[in-house]
């Protein structure tokens, strides 16, 4: 990524509205939104295959998924972005050539058609289906042809989701990439970004410690429960509101849900 200009990743990141973080913070320029976060990562952290490139990460705070993306100012369309598994180093990755992470709040401005014609951001290929993330889901985007000569391009809408069984890429077109087979060696570079993550998401882990805790779709006590966790399972607190922290915990498939909770019937792992 060119230091003289910010590049759209990084505004896309940047967009997100987060709190100031310490100075000893090593992703301090980090935006976090529904189990997603993104950051721009200085070219001094980065190694094989992305030597002297800055980065743009992105990754789901509950289950594995990540992102790298290289930024030079060689053919920036061009660079690789690497999708992996942080809890399977030898899992399934892709390696994608002209494909970008973006904030998962930006899909809907990706769908919608009646933006201002001076917005250079392409639109989606075809309307998002579902039109939102899922909370945790990673969305990059590839740019395709559109047929229309009046905006001859478009973006292909592509979702990481992790699971019980691994990651997920699916593609809103039905043609999502394969595996790579052979890629380039990322591994000591994935394991760099991964130990990074881990140490900035800490404070936001936690556990429950009641031996069944309900969970609640709004931020309401006395709202019906709509399941419950159980004593030791693991939570993302995503924000505090009252008495009841909003988390992200694993549903029943290993997916990221998203509920409200009381913050007395969890603790910080750090309490451990």
């Amino acid at each position: 990524m060119p230091r003289s200009r910010p590049s759209p990743l990084l505004a896309c990141a940047l967009a997100f509205a987060t709190a100031a973080a310490p100075a000893a913070d090593p992703l301090s320029n980090r935006a976090c939104a529904d189990g997603v976060c993104m950051a721009n990562v200085d070219a001094r952290q980065s190694m094989e295959p992305c030597r002297d490139a800055n980065l743009v990460i992105a990754w789901s705070q509950l289950g594995g998924a990540m992102a790298i993306q290289c930024w030079t100012d060689a053919a920036p369309e061009d660079q690789p972005l690497f999708v992996f598994d942080r809890r399977a180093p030898r899992g399934p990755a892709w390696e994608l050539a002209g494909v970008r992470a973006f904030a998962p709040d930006s899909l809907p401005q990706l769908a919608n058609r009646q933006r201002h014609e001076s917005d250079a951001m392409p639109f989606a290929c075809r309307a998002p289906d579902p039109p939102t993330m899922a909370p945790g889901e990673l969305l990059l985007t590839e740019k395709a042809p559109s047929g229309d000569a009046r905006a001859p391009t478009c973006l292909r809408i592509l979702r990481v989701a992790s699971s019980a069984k691994g990651l997920s890429l699916s593609a809103d077109d039905g043609r999502a990439p394969a595996p790579t087979r052979e890629p380039a060696d990322w591994s000591a570079l994935a394991a760099r970004m991964a130990a990074l993550a881990a140490q900035v998401d800490a404070p936001t882990r936690a556990h429950v410690t009641r031996a069944r805790t309900p969970l609640r779709d709004t931020p309401e006590p006395k709202s019906a429960p709509r399941g419950w966790l159980a004593k030791g399972d693991e939570v993302v607190v995503l924000e505090r509101k009252g008495g009841l922290a909003r988390v992200l915990h694993a549903g029943r498939d290993g997916r990221a849900v998203a509920h409200w909770v009381a913050q007395g019937d969890i603790a910080p792992d750090t309490a451990r």
